[in-house]
């Protein structure tokens, strides 16, 4: 079975666009996601990237993109302002988890923060996502000290931002950046 790693963090609207159609594009696709979290801040520093909130007309752009992608694909969707919050102690906790866990955990994760059902700029935010979705009180004791691992492979691998998904094939890989491009990522799947 063709494998596709996602690097994603969750302070990404757009990772929160792409989370939601993996279900149902590795049905589609018969693909396995490997979700892979890392520090998006710090992906883009090593890659000489700029967040998009750092540019004026990127900015302005990006919010209407968004809006227009979450209405597409019938999600709610409310814009947190960028630098806000701090995505890395659930960013740890996935980090730790494995397989089925950590997918479950991801998508809940995004769906409460990008509805906005919790703030994650409130203290304890983090808390109100482990309420809301019942997730076991065990996953907030695992922890990862670092995410450093997962950015540096995603790095190496061409990523400078999230979502990135890297197709691996035969051998070889071939990323594609962005759920604009999931299509791409499905049409490459379905070659032999």
């Amino acid at each position: 079975m063709k494998r596709v790693d996602f690097y994603f963090d969750f302070i990404s609207p757009y990772s929160y666009l792409a989370a939601s159609q993996i279900e149902a594009f590795s049905k589609a696709n018969g693909i396995q996601f490997e979700w892979i979290p890392v520090n998006l801040p710090k992906l883009i520093k090593l890659s000489g990237n700029r967040p998009p909130g750092m540019i004026k007309n990127k900015a302005l752009y990006s919010l209407r993109d968004l809006k227009r992608w979450a209405a597409y694909l019938h999600l709610p969707f409310k814009m947190i302002r960028p630098g806000t919050f701090d995505s890395r102690p659930a960013m740890r906790i996935c980090a730790a988890l494995k397989g089925e866990d950590r997918a479950v955990f991801c998508l809940g994760v995004f769906d409460v923060l990008w509805s906005g059902v919790v703030n994650p700029a409130e203290e304890g935010w983090l808390d109100q996502v482990f309420k809301l979705k019942n997730f076991p009180e065990m996953w907030m004791g695992q922890c990862r000290e670092s995410l450093d691992d997962n950015t540096e492979m995603a790095l190496k691998t061409g990523a400078f931002g999230v979502p990135t998904f890297i197709l691996h094939n035969r051998g070889r890989s071939e990323l594609f950046f962005g759920v604009d491009h999931m299509e791409f990522l499905a049409r490459a799947c379905r070659q032999d």
